[in-house]
């Protein structure tokens, strides 16, 4: 009996402490009385999910709630818009500079922002004065590259996952973990896993992370191809498999009409598939994370000549890991990765050391 009320008790108890609430209070002005009767909300970004809501009364904003757990939010107002964790206390979010003041949280938030932005700007200061004395891309991009892998890089993974084993159960621990899961390579996230805690695992911007560097490991250099189905510019279904695996080398451009670096790369690709064409290289452009309509558009300005794969539903970039346009991939003529993310430069060496018995 004393053993079932022993354990009744303890369970009285994680109950309480799980649903232990904190009071928040999230404020702000507009500059703009147009907002005056308006509703804005507190999005969760782990869900996108509206938590919260209030009206715009002489141009300022109050919310009042409580929160279990200090998750990273945000509230937009038209173009404007604020990022903070939703701490216990009194918050206030300049939706004009994106700051937000008032908690421990927010403090070490702003911190962690601040911080990595200091690494990469002191990166951004060496690459223009590589720039400055080397002009020529081929000169300045593997000097870039080395000082990037060996200082940038190293001092700001070293950095975030300080703080994301610092805050593993709060939003800055969260916003960290996204930052770092952007420079990190696939073995620097496994040997994360085991130091993030149940809370950050249990996210589902978490789960979604880490199901990419998955889809990264399984597609490495040396993998053979993952197949994916679309259509082509008529409507007709077409497969990357169409392509791959067919006895010649595929240089696969993932691209979308709306992408700067992308239609910069266009000029590249269109040289290397002239050269190459007549000598077995076929190129294929997987047209990703668009419409349809600007994708022909696209094609059509930018004389793009050689095959297309229209993937409007992301599926090429959940297969192969992929985060950011361009992503351009090599395979070899039995459908094995060869090598990823080529751009410029690069890229046409990597082309013309393949190619160059052909």
């Amino acid at each position: 009996m004393k053993y079932y009320f022993s354990l009744l008790a303890c369970l009285v108890s994680f109950i309480a402490h799980a649903q232990t609430t904190y009071s928040y209070r999230v404020e702000g002005e507009l500059t703009d009385n147009s907002f005056n009767g308006k509703m804005l909300y507190i999005m969760r970004y782990d869900d996108n999910r509206y938590i919260d809501s209030t009206r715009v009364e002489n141009q300022k904003f109050v919310f009042e709630g409580r929160t279990a757990i200090p998750s990273f939010c945000r509230i937009d107002a038209g173009r404007n818009y604020g990022n903070f964790i939703l701490d216990e206390g009194t918050i206030k979010v300049n939706l004009y500079t994106h700051v937000p003041t008032g908690t421990k949280l927010n403090e070490a938030f702003n911190k962690t922002i601040a911080t990595v932005d200091s690494i990469r700007k002191k990166g951004f200061a060496h690459l223009a004065e590589l720039k400055k004395e080397k002009p020529n891309a081929e000169d300045w991009q593997p000097i870039w590259a080395e000082y990037y892998e060996q200082k940038i890089r190293p001092s700001l993974l070293g950095y975030l996952k300080q703080q994301i084993i610092s805050n593993k159960d709060n939003g800055v621990g969260e916003y960290a973990f996204r930052d770092y899961s952007m420079a990190c390579n696939t073995d620097e996230m496994d040997a994360l896993q085991t130091e993030i805690g149940n809370w950050l695992n249990s996210l589902k911007t978490v789960q979604a992370i880490k199901a990419r560097f998955e889809a990264l490991k399984s597609t490495a250099v040396g993998k053979p191809f993952v197949d994916i189905a679309g259509e082509n510019t008529e409507g007709k279904e077409t497969r990357l498999s169409d392509f791959v695996g067919k006895g010649n080398y595929v240089l696969v451009d993932m691209w979308a009409s709306w992408c700067a670096p992308c239609r910069e790369e266009i000029p590249n690709l269109a040289e290397i598939y002239n050269t190459y064409k007549d000598k077995g290289l076929v190129i294929l452009g997987i047209a990703t994370w668009d419409k349809k309509d600007r994708i022909i558009k696209a094609i059509e300005d930018l004389n793009m000549t050689w095959p297309q794969l229209l993937d409007t539903r992301q599926k090429v970039m959940e297969l192969y890991g992929v985060n950011g346009i361009p992503h351009i991939i090599l395979f070899a003529p039995d459908g094995t990765i060869v090598a990823r993310n080529l751009r410029g430069d690069e890229m046409k060496q990597k082309v013309a050391e393949i190619m160059k018995d052909k």
